[in-house]
């Protein structure tokens, strides 16, 4: 199977376990899963930003449409991760990685490297998704609570998407 027919189904599968689990699993208020951050870590290294800036406000718009959630919020912080994806990827992976067009199987890198990764992507995502969801609204203690909170959990659950699916 060529790579990018692998790569589109992979997409759909995880937007579809996101559209799922957002409409139909109930986590309480404070969490939030999101995939979102994931797909977009494994956007080519090598293609035009705009590009990728395109693709991740359309993966975020779609999970917008298709979630029960404020309309663009997915969208905006999917695009400011796709803004800093590519300049965040050299410091962290060493650098006989640096030539590569995809960020390197764990089995190439280093489990560590992943983890940080998708670390300082999804601390990112979720400071622009929490504060503009409803940091007005509640206190600034329950928002670093819901902050620390989603950043567990979806670290938890793209670590282990990320070695199933992505790491094969």
């Amino acid at each position: 199977m060529p790579t990018y027919l692998r790569q589109i189904i992979i997409y759909a599968v995880v937007i579809l376990m996101q559209i799922i689990i957002n409409n139909y699993v109930n986590l309480g208020p404070l969490i939030y899963v999101c995939f979102i951050p994931l797909l977009i870590i494994y956007l080519p290294l090598d293609q035009k930003p705009y590009l990728s800036l395109i693709i991740a406000f359309g993966l975020g718009l779609i999970i917008d449409i298709l979630s029960d959630g404020v309309l663009g919020l997915n969208a905006g912080a999917a695009t400011l991760v796709a803004l800093v994806y590519r300049p965040l990827f050299y410091p962290v992976f060493q650098k006989n990685n640096y030539s590569k067009k995809y960020i390197p199987p764990v089995r190439e890198s280093d489990i560590w490297h992943h983890i940080l990764y998708m670390l300082i992507i999804l601390a990112i995502y979720f400071l622009f998704y929490i504060t503009f969801d409803g940091l007005t609204k509640t206190t600034l203690l329950v928002s670093g609570l819901r902050y620390l909170v989603n950043i567990a959990v979806n670290l938890a659950l793209a670590t282990i998407i990320d070695l199933t699916l992505f790491n094969r």
